[in-house]
């Protein structure tokens, strides 16, 4: 059965212009890949030219009683892009709040010991943050509606004591070793609240997870990830699958794709998801050695498309259901019925 093995992880990502590849347990001090030696073509073009193809992306997802939903934060280094997106479970009903950020120095932090992700607009404020010395993650917005949508505020805290919480590193070539691609993946138990137009509401217990990645990236790059999030007869799980055109060449050896099972992880090999029927109908999401075997069926899609200059991006992000089979690496099937989840795919130009 296939096996991939978390080792420690290292102290520095990129140590004399090579990056340390595998899948570890736990996190380093920074999420850093700065210093590949020639990423592009083997060109040795001044580091301060390379550095700037590296972009950054962070997840936010959670599933409380009523609502499921994601918080995205794009770091395209001249602007950022940030995004709330959330679905009412018993309804379907979805709303989306979109920000442009203006020019800062950096987006999206590269420490992992303590930072802050956030827009403050008055009308746009969304805030990830996490600490390990004060041990937490979490989740902050309120948000004004328009015409279109309500006013809406949640807040989600996580406590890195909890049974659920987990970290992982997954440090990979991108395609080739002299580039590579930095994932930080953090599961946990989440409480919190969403409230739309004010309406009062108590805070109720959850599940989360937060994807942190870094990498070097292509002009032209496109990527699928899947987040699955909910409870199987009275387990916890947790999985986070992702196929992109800057997976590596090995990409059974170097991956993210993880599952969670009340806090025990087990490292996924890579997946193939296909869309026979269109993007809006079922997904095919499978693996080579049986321990994927998944469909997801969307029950609301938003799409959106935007044009800044050199930068664009277009991107669909589904609500659905999950139907299939999971294996853990003790050879436990996770049998998935009507299962929650989200499954985002994507193109981006710069």
């Amino acid at each position: 059965m296939y096996s991939r093995q978390f080792s420690e992880p290292p102290e520095h990502l990129v140590q004399n212009g090579k990056a340390h590849f595998g899948s570890f347990n736990g996190v380093s001090p920074k999420t850093d890949i700065r210093g590949m030696r020639a990423p592009y073509a083997g060109v040795p073009v001044p580091s301060i030219i390379s550095n700037l193809r590296i972009k950054s992306r962070l997840d936010f997802v959670f599933s409380l009683n009523d609502y499921i939903g994601l918080s995205q934060f794009y770091d395209f280094k001249v602007i950022g892009l940030g995004e709330i997106i959330f679905w009412n479970k018993s309804t379907g009903k979805k709303y989306v709040y979109h920000t442009i950020m203006p020019s800062r120095r950096r987006f999206v932090p590269v420490l992992t010991t303590r930072g802050i992700c956030a827009c403050y607009r008055k009308s746009r404020y969304i805030k990830i943050s996490w600490g390990r010395q004060h041990k937490h993650h979490a989740l902050a917005f309120k948000v004004k509606g328009d015409s279109a949508r309500p006013n809406a505020e949640g807040y989600m805290y996580s406590p890195m004591q909890d049974d659920m919480h987990t970290d992982a590193l997954f440090v990979c070539p991108s395609p080739a070793s002299s580039r590579c691609s930095a994932t930080w993946f953090s599961s946990m138990n989440v409480s919190g609240h969403v409230a739309v137009n004010d309406e009062k509401t108590e805070d109720s217990n959850g599940l989360g997870m937060m994807i942190l990645n870094r990498a070097y990236y292509k002009f032209h790059s496109k990527a699928s990830c899947v987040y699955g999030i909910g409870n199987v007869k009275n387990k916890k799980i947790v999985f986070y699958l992702k196929t992109s055109n800057m997976d590596a060449a090995d990409s059974d050896s170097y991956n993210c794709n993880v599952l969670v099972v009340d806090g025990k992880q087990t490292a996924l090999p890579s997946v193939y998801m296909t869309h026979p029927f269109g993007i809006d109908k079922n997904w095919i999401i499978q693996d080579t050695e049986s321990m994927v075997d998944l469909t997801f069926t969307p029950l609301s899609v938003n799409s959106r498309t935007l044009n800044l200059i050199a930068l664009r991006t277009n991107y669909h992000t589904m609500y659905g259901t999950f139907e299939g089979v999971l294996l853990t690496t003790d050879g436990e099937k996770i049998i998935l019925k009507n299962f929650p989840g989200m499954l985002y795919k994507g193109m981006l130009r710069l």
